[in-house]
C-alpha cells in the first residue's frame, strides 16, 4: 500500500482555435484564408507524483512512474490555410 497513489486528474489535452477570413466580394484579389493555434497537453492537474496520470500511449498501465518513460511534451502550434 506504500506505493499506491490516487490516479485521479483533470487533463486539457487537445484544443484548436481557429478563425476564418473571407473576401468581400467574388472579384477580390485576396484570397480566403484560416489563421488557428492548436495546443496539446495544456493542462494536468492532479495529486499524483509520477509523470503523467494518464495511461500511456504505447501500453495499457496507467500512472506508472518508471524511468523508461518520457513526459508528454506540451505543443503549441500556429498554422494559416490560404484558399487562391
Amino acid at each position: 500500500d506504500y506505493y499506491i497513489e490516487k490516479g485521479d486528474f483533470v487533463k486539457l489535452d487537445n484544443v484548436t482555435l481557429g478563425y476564418n477570413f473571407m473576401p468581400k466580394s467574388g472579384k477580390s484579389k485576396i484570397p480566403a484564408f484560416r489563421v488557428y493555434l492548436t495546443g496539446r497537453d495544456l493542462l494536468t492537474i492532479t495529486g499524483f507524483d509520477g509523470l503523467d496520470p494518464e495511461v500511456q500511449d504505447t501500453g495499457t498501465s496507467p500512472g506508472l512512474a518508471s524511468r523508461d518513460t518520457a513526459p508528454t511534451l506540451r505543443s503549441i502550434k500556429l498554422g494559416l490555410n490560404v484558399k487562391f
